[in-house]
């Protein structure tokens, strides 16, 4: 990565934040289902294996967000040469951070919703049969 010193190239790195924001979010969604598809069924009358499901969608998305954030603050920040233009990209930093949140559960949700009987949907609760 080269040094950024200027507001025109601070303005096209948040650019380029915001849509690597959208790119982690749904790989994470992906990541998620992959590792929801790979708990089986617990069977019998008391299945909690929607629980497990569950959790790991949330762990999943709790690690992407964390690592998003990290290494905008830790790697990409240490390449910004000028304090004021570090502080704008901080608060754009935040704000993409939040976009994976954003999408990451929006994505999630609407997923689990259209598949309501398969193992994804299962993350919402038991489905009515």
């Amino acid at each position: 990565m080269r040094k950024i010193e200027t507001l025109k190239q601070v303005q096209a790195l948040i650019g380029d934040t915001y849509m690597y924001a959208v790119i982690v979010a749904v790989a994470a969604v992906v990541l998620a289902f992959v590792i929801a598809n790979l708990i089986k069924w617990g069977g019998g009358k008391f299945d909690n294996s929607h629980v497990k499901r569950r959790v790991w969608y949330i762990i999943t998305g709790v690690v992407a967000i964390i690592a998003f954030y990290l290494y905008n603050a830790l790697y990409v920040s240490n390449f910004i040469t000028k304090a004021p233009l570090k502080a704008q990209f901080s608060t754009a930093n935040i704000i993409a951070t939040l976009v994976v949140l954003g999408v990451y559960a929006a994505t999630g949700i609407v997923t689990m919703l259209l598949l309501r009987r398969s193992k994804w949907g299962s993350i919402l609760g038991k489905s009515k049969k």
